[in-house]
């Protein structure tokens, strides 16, 4: 079975010009990590926010385990790290995981048993108690992930979730992410990131102007960067 399978999704926004997405199919089978790269403006964004049912295509449609979005079962397997911290700075990090559990409907014994594992595994559990507000930007990150790990997704869903962070942060989380997908949970990954992407991806979905540009093995491909750029071109992107 497919995580997620994407058909034929056009969606434009109210007085644009273009369709942000026009036309876009793809699918990602169970158990594996999968790169979506595309330049700014491409649709990353809104391809993400129609797959957690922010956004609804004007054509086609989305499941998610053989789902269709929206559907609140379809919606409890994901979890979603975006690329904006989505985090209450006065708040310590457990208060934050407090509070995204509760609006996931966890239970008070869940949570806590769920946020000692979280803040472990994100290298956060002697940083429990201090508000994110005095958070270094790769801790912030890290948090950022534990938030959408809290309610044991099966479906991950990443968006630029190394950015702005050093090395370590950096190895740390490829670590984590690599063995959550070892037992099991599938990943997207969105990121500017060349060499993160063919580090932890199997599998490419190329996205430029709204379009699938390319959808295939990364073992297939040499060098990334110079494929992208092949792919979408050398000129600026200033969006």
């Amino acid at each position: 079975m497919n995580a997620l399978d994407i058909s034929s999704v056009t969606f434009c926004y109210d007085g644009s010009p273009a369709p942000a997405l026009r036309d876009f199919s793809m699918a990602v089978a169970d158990g594996r990590t999968h790169a979506l790269l595309g330049p700014n403006g491409a649709g990353k964004s809104t391809l993400m926010r129609i797959i957690t049912g922010q956004l609804q295509g004007q054509t086609g449609g989305v499941s998610v385990y053989g789902l269709r979005m929206p559907d609140s079962k379809a919606l409890s397997f994901i979890g979603c790290a975006p690329q904006p911290i989505s985090l209450y700075p006065s708040l310590t990090a457990r208060e934050n995981l407090r509070f995204f559990g509760a609006m996931a409907g966890m239970s008070k014994d869940q949570i806590a048993s769920r946020s000692d594992w979280a803040l472990e595994k994100t290298g956060l559990a002697e940083s429990s108690e201090a508000a994110v507000a005095s958070f270094s930007g790769g801790m912030q990150r890290r948090l950022n992930l534990a938030a959408a790990l809290l309610h044991s997704p099966k479906l991950l869903l990443l968006d630029e979730p190394s950015a702005g962070v050093d090395p370590q942060s950096r190895n740390h989380m490829y670590d984590l992410l690599m063995e959550l997908n070892a037992g099991g949970v599938t990943i997207l990954l969105c990121t500017h990131m060349m060499e993160e992407a063919q580090r932890l991806c199997s599998g490419l979905t190329l996205l430029d102007r709204g379009e699938r540009i390319y959808d295939g093995r990364m073992s297939d491909i040499g060098n990334l960067e110079e494929f992208f750029l092949k792919k979408t071109g050398r000129g600026l992107r200033d969006l």
